[in-house]
């Protein structure tokens, strides 16, 4: 229950973050998530190093901004995205992937009404959530075996990249979901991935 409320929570101050208009309140908001970060103990060097990858997608949309409506509405814009980040980083941090699944799981509670099993939901989050590291690790690697051949990266290059990368990831997919029905799978999810996963 706690989870969800958080999770209500995080919704509300994302839309509040958008519907607010005030560069004070939202400079004020932006403090607050510092303070939160601080007070969580989250590593602000990763977060900053998450912020650097984010950095251009926010000037560009920044730049559009103060292009169709002004200077002012491009720096809201700006500081709206930032703190949105923030917030969502913050977010992930407070969660393991399974209180995630279990979470939306619960949300999803509803759907029984229209006979929609939210256990498979629940199984297909979990999943999700735990290939989003080998989807990471898989990309990583290929893209060290691009550049230690020599070749730029283009688009040709990512085209040839995606394919393996795709297929290894079905493969796991599989072998995954012939483990749970091989362990007959119920509602403890614990036992199957562990607490890292």
């Amino acid at each position: 229950m706690k989870n969800i409320i958080k999770f209500i929570i995080f919704i509300i101050y994302t839309i509040l973050i958008f519907i607010l208009n005030d560069i004070k309140i939202l400079i004020c908001l932006l403090l607050l998530n510092f303070i939160i970060t601080i007070l969580l103990k989250i590593r602000l060097k990763n977060m900053f190093y998450h912020l650097k990858i984010l950095l251009p997608f926010i000037i560009f949309t920044m730049g559009i901004n103060i292009f169709l409506a002004g200077l002012y509405d491009g720096i809201i814009m700006g500081i709206r995205i930032f703190i949105c980040y923030h917030i969502t980083y913050i977010f992930s941090k407070t969660y393991t992937f399974l209180e995630l699944a279990d979470m939306i799981q619960k949300l999803c509670y509803p759907l029984k009404i229209f006979k929609i099993n939210t256990n498979h939901i629940g199984i297909m989050v979990s999943i999700s959530m735990c290939m989003i590291p080998v989807l990471k690790n898989e990309i990583s690697t290929r893209m060290q075996a691009i550049k230690s051949k020599g070749k730029p990266l283009k688009m040709n290059n990512i085209i040839i990249l995606m394919k393996p990368i795709l297929i290894s990831i079905l493969t796991r997919t599989n072998q995954m979901e012939k483990t749970l029905i091989s362990k007959a799978y119920s509602d403890d999810r614990s036992e199957l991935y562990g607490e890292n996963c």
